[in-house]
């Protein structure tokens, strides 16, 4: 398996609110449309009314024909609706200009089944210490390469296994 090339993209976005006033959702999701440029349509509030304690979370779904990636914003005790949603812009705007298939979270949570599997690779942004420590304790348990190259400012190559023609695609 081979995720190299993302596609066309769709995004919304979907803030959570469990005992808090709407405003905070509103708030972040002005951000967003303003920050993704989406349209009302695409984003909506979702409240959950059996929560133990007050939260919110505020979702960016980004859809493409290789993967999904959502981006989350956490609200935080003191933390302005504004600042979650900024956040959440930037991480999902650095996804969306570095046209790769898989995100962040995603890269280390692949690392399993692509080895169990026979193997694959996917380009990534730069990854983080879990996808590295996942990539390391993972060879400690299978006979199973795996690479992380970097193909550019913002793109890597992780292959898992062997490495044919298809995989380099």
């Amino acid at each position: 398996m081979a995720l190299s090339d993302r596609g066309a993209t769709r995004v919304h976005a979907k803030a959570l609110l469990a005992a808090l006033p709407e405003n905070i959702a509103k708030r972040e999701l002005s951000i967003v449309r303003e920050r993704l440029g989406l349209d009302r349509s695409m984003c909506r509030i979702e409240h959950i009314d059996s929560s133990v304690g007050p939260g919110n979370v505020l979702m960016i779904g980004i859809e493409s024909d290789a993967a999904v990636e959502v981006v989350t914003g956490f609200g935080i005790k003191g933390v302005s609706a504004e600042d979650v949603a900024s956040a959440a812009c930037d991480e999902a705007e650095k996804y969306l200009r570095s046209d790769v298939p898989v995100g962040i979270h995603l890269a280390d949570q692949l690392l399993i089944p692509m080895a169990l599997g026979g193997g694959g690779s996917f380009r990534t942004l730069e990854p983080t210490s879990h996808t590295v420590t996942n990539a390391d304790v993972i060879r400690q348990f299978l006979d199973v390469p795996i690479r992380i190259e970097q193909e550019s400012n913002d793109a890597y190559r992780v292959t898992v296994g062997a490495t044919t023609r298809k995989d380099r695609s």
